[in-house]
């Protein structure tokens, strides 16, 4: 039973990272694409974003450095 147990927990942590992973990926696609081919413009409005939300923005820019 311990053996089924640990089975399902390393399958589910699997997916898991996989999930954080994907989320990460579009974050950083969108940031880097967010019009098209411009990563210049995707970052401005990244910092613009964090600039303009108050502590929206600062608790978002945690959230960001917590994926690095």
């Amino acid at each position: 039973m311990a053996d089924v147990s640990s089975t399902v927990n390393s399958v589910v942590s699997g997916i898991i990272s996989l999930i954080k992973g994907l989320i990460v990926f579009f974050i950083f696609a969108n940031i880097l694409y967010p019009t098209g081919m411009d990563p210049i413009l995707g970052l401005t409005e990244l910092v613009n974003s964090f600039i303009d939300g108050g502590l929206a923005g600062l608790l978002a820019l945690l959230i960001f450095v917590s994926f690095l």
